[in-house]
């Protein structure tokens, strides 16, 4: 055992110091780590239904498989994000979980029926829930210490990785037939991403944290409960467009490259929102900005309860972008100010197992039902109201307490 702890720490070493030697800075290596982190989740998430379509797997495997990962993620994000909050371990726990994202894409690739599937979906579900919250962790740590940063700077190119991946994969897999290249292209992200988080800054200690002050966080603080249900519901929204947007797409006769460029474009109108967000937050708060953002996704789905013609969904991802700023940056922001900064990972933990965790896998479960039964407008229907409800009670969650 020590020896394998002394390779480890002698190859980390080594990798830092040849990243050294390139002369990459802290922020461009936080940037580079967003773009192919994103690069990675628009190759996977954005086709991973139109893969498994292809496999033949019934409806109810179909369903089952696309709730397991929001909802396995829901579980184990705070339980990753306590335990690196009270052991301090954010940046070795990075390195495990994209290795580990890395692996279960290597056994998908092989798996062609249902229960092997099953069995790598579940693994790459655990491992791949803590990637988002520990690295914005340590994003928010780095900025912090230089007592100023933007966020959204080096979030942004999260969006530009995701455009890049989508309109790749939209224009020169679908059309050919070669879908199945998402599973390895995937694996390769994460394993460049285990290597970049091994030279990545570890975050600071802020305090001694223990497990029974972290499971009783959310009794301490009544208004965050609030404010987790209203995003929860939103997410509910998130994850249903995650999966079917290319399934509508699809359904209303879009051609593949119009599947990827309509894909590549809500990340590129993302770019500039996400490095304005700063500015807007400084002009008219966080709360409106995060209101206001969030309420897009509403009209958004509304649209699409409308919308037959593929070239008219183009000009709608401008919403998309809106809401998606308001999710990642500025709700992320408003969390990390909820919660000491010794739990800085549980905040984003438990922020992020609501929108993308138990949101996701209970609106998908309701998508694959009303999908079958009645097409995808109704899905589109149901997104306008849960997102509506969940608008309303986070405008008196945010509001109901001083910003």
């Amino acid at each position: 055992m020590a020896t394998i702890i002394s390779t480890v720490v002698i190859t980390n070493n080594t990798w830092i110091k040849f990243i050294m030697r390139l002369s990459i800075s802290t922020s461009n290596r936080f940037r580079l780590f967003f773009g192919v982190q994103f690069a990675g989740i628009g190759i996977y998430f954005s086709f991973i239904a139109l893969y498994l379509n292809s496999l033949e797997l019934t409806g109810a495997q179909l369903g089952l498989l696309f709730a397991l990962i929001p909802l396995i993620s829901f579980l184990v994000q705070p339980l990753w994000g306590f335990a690196t909050d009270i052991y301090h371990r954010q940046r070795i726990a990075l390195v495990v979980a994209c290795f580990g994202v890395a692996a279960a894409m290597i056994g998908m690739a092989q798996a062609k029926t249902f229960w092997p599937i099953l069995l790598f979906t579940v693994l790459h579900a655990v491992m791949m829930a803590p990637i988002g919250i520990l690295v914005t962790a340590l994003a928010l740590e780095h900025l912090n210490r230089q007592s100023a940063g933007n966020f959204g700077a080096l979030r942004l190119w999260g969006s530009i990785g995701y455009a890049i991946s989508t309109f790749g994969i939209g224009t020169w897999l679908l059309d050919q037939g070669n879908i199945w290249w998402i599973l390895p292209l995937y694996g390769l992200c994460n394993l460049i991403l285990g290597l970049l988080a091994l030279s990545l800054p570890d975050a600071d200690v802020h305090g001694q944290s223990s497990w029974q002050e972290g499971v009783t966080l959310l009794q301490r603080q009544r208004g965050l409960a609030l404010f987790l249900f209203a995003i929860m519901l939103i997410g509910f929204t998130h994850g249903i467009v995650n999966y079917y947007l290319s399934v509508y797409l699809s359904d209303i006769q879009a051609a593949g490259w119009v599947i990827g460029v309509t894909l590549a474009l809500a990340a590129v109108f993302e770019v500039p929102f996400m490095g304005r967000a700063h500015r807007f937050m400084e002009r008219w708060g966080v709360r409106p900005v995060l209101l206001f953002g969030l309420a897009m996704f509403v009209v958004r789905w509304f649209l699409y309860i409308f919308i037959k013609e593929p070239l008219l969904v183009l000009p709608t991802q401008i919403l998309h972008s809106i809401g998606i700023t308001s999710l990642l940056i500025v709700g992320v922001l408003y969390m990390d100010r909820q919660l000491e900064p010794k739990w800085r990972t549980s905040a984003q933990s438990l922020y992020t197992a609501s929108f993308a965790g138990i949101g996701p896998a209970v609106g998908l479960y309701f998508a694959g039902n009303l999908y079958s039964s009645y097409g995808i407008q109704s899905v589109w229907i149901f997104s306008t109201l849960v997102g509506l409800a969940g608008t309303i009670i986070l405008a008196f969650a945010v509001y109901a307490k001083s910003e």
